[in-house]
């Protein structure tokens, strides 16, 4: 029982602004079935109170699923019954006391009615703005907190001044007081090379397309200079900086470059004495050459060429994101006679359909070229029937299709195997983006390809063949140069 009083009483509550209104209707109605009259007066005298009664009906309606109806509608009723019973008293009292002055008898309900109903019409206007007025306060300081409590900076510049700074923005600058920054110019807290970049950069860029990111160097108020991430993004008159000290970041990835560079010099080095040095010893005691020179020579050569893999990895993800979109069957096609050619003892098959990738063209960055070309060279080259005599060579199926997901169009590129199957070590250490003592990968290979898949915003999965061998997916949200979206591409 008490449950159906509750909602009973919420139902009410949502409502409460429309009863208001048909209850206005209904006091009218009672006056024209009461007094009567000629049709035109009662049409004139009953059609404010109508109208307003009726718009209570439709405002209520209209307003019932806000997100917070009780509430809009609790103070939008309160306000037009109070304004309305205030009004109409306030009438009814002014007639009363003109009437004991003038000695004259008249009636009070055509007039109170119309005052009951201009009431509520202006309480529910104010109601109905107090809700407004709220609700985008209520939301400014959301906004603000959300703001205040960033972790990166974030400005408002209007007329080339901080209009408003947060915390975060006043620290990058070694200021504790985010009102000291406001109301200084933007460009004065970087470098002279930095105000050029703005004035040649940034402002053309916000002019033509609304939005810059960059790096500029900032400088606080002792004189030292950082670097900054800097997003810039324009507004009616003005635009929001958020800026990021990435000072640590390029440190980091300064180190990364040296000790990576050195090491792959000393070890390239390192691997070429020992090489030397270990065919010198081959050609002084041949009987070493099998158990000990042979192991120690292919080893090094493993090492030099890790040292040219990491050399070529890095060029990869250097330009990758530079490079222009090719056709996604281009891509399957440069990719098999590039196998074709350099082993031309493996069997490389394409499958796609051409008739329609030439009637959508999807799309794909030039660098999964690189990936597909990876997988490829580790499909050969890992297969054990490469290096058995007699044994049939190796065969690798390059594929490309579109896949619907539930109404989400995929381009999936796949790279089939017979081979020994990659081990799930490996597998899990790509996929996790982690490597561990107990769980590694022997080489770069697969690495580079979840690379430049994540940054092509797609996934890689692997799949064991029920024959023996790998499935490699590599799946991408479809993209068309031109053309309507494409009916699915089926493999031939």
């Amino acid at each position: 029982m008490f449950t159906s009083a509750r909602r009973t009483s919420t139902y009410v509550r949502e409502y409460s602004v429309s009863i208001a209104g048909l209850g206005l209707l209904a006091i009218v109605a009672a006056y024209v079935v009461t007094f009567g009259g000629p049709v035109f007066l009662l049409v004139l005298e009953a059609s404010v109170p109508t109208t307003i009664g009726l718009g209570h009906v439709w405002y209520g309606l209209r307003t019932r699923t806000d997100e917070e109806t009780t509430r809009r509608a609790d103070i939008v009723t309160v306000g037009s019954v109070t304004c309305g019973a205030m009004v109409a008293l306030f009438c009814a009292w002014c007639i009363y006391l003109l009437s004991v002055r003038m000695d004259f008898s008249s009636g009070l309900s055509q007039p109170v009615i119309s005052a009951l109903s201009t009431g509520m019409a202006f309480g529910g206007l104010l109601g109905h703005t107090y809700v407004e007025f709220t609700h985008y306060y209520r939301e400014s300081e959301r906004l603000s907190r959300a703001v205040d409590a960033s972790m990166d900076g974030i400005a408002v510049v209007v007329d080339d001044e901080h209009a408003y700074v947060n915390d975060a923005y006043a620290s990058l600058y070694g200021v504790h007081d985010s009102a000291t920054v406001e109301g200084t110019e933007w460009a004065e807290r970087y470098t002279n090379a930095a105000q050029a970049t703005i004035d040649r950069e940034v402002r053309p860029a916000l002019a033509e397309r609304n939005y810059w990111r960059g790096t500029l160097i900032g400088q606080r108020a002792d004189g030292t200079t950082f670097p900054q991430d800097v997003t810039v993004s324009a507004l009616e008159h003005g635009y929001v900086v958020v800026a990021r000290d990435i000072t640590e970041q390029r440190d980091r990835e300064q180190r990364i470059q040296v000790l990576n560079r050195v090491l792959r010099h000393n070890l390239r080095n390192a691997a070429t004495v020992v090489k030397g040095h270990a065919s010198l010893i081959s050609e002084k005691q041949p009987a070493l050459e099998r158990e000990h020179v042979r192991p120690i020579l292919e080893e090094t050569t493993d090492l030099i060429e890790t040292a040219d893999k990491a050399r070529g990895v890095e060029r990869t993800l250097e330009r990758n994101g530079d490079d222009d979109l090719i056709d996604a069957t281009a891509a399957v096609r440069s990719v098999v006679d590039r196998a074709r050619s350099a082993y031309p003892d493996a069997r490389i098959a394409s499958r796609t359909d051409e008739s329609r990738a030439r009637a959508t063209t999807p799309t794909v960055d030039g660098s999964v070229v690189d990936a597909l070309n990876e997988l490829v060279d580790n499909a050969v080259e890992h297969n054990s029937a490469a290096d058995e005599e007699g044994a049939d060579g190796p065969t690798v199926e390059v594929a490309v299709r579109a896949v619907d997901y539930d109404g989400e169009l995929r381009l999936e590129f796949t790279v089939a195997d017979d081979g020994d199957g990659i081990p799930e070590t490996e597998r899990r250490a790509v996929l996790d983006g982690a490597e561990t003592q107990l769980e590694h990968g022997s080489g770069l290979g697969l690495w580079l390809v979840n690379w430049i898949v994540q940054n092509g915003g797609g996934d890689l999965r692997f799949a064991d063949r029920p024959d023996g061998g790998t499935v490699v997916t590599l799946s991408f949200p479809y993209e068309c140069a031109a053309g309507p979206r494409p009916a699915l591409m089926e493999t031939l």
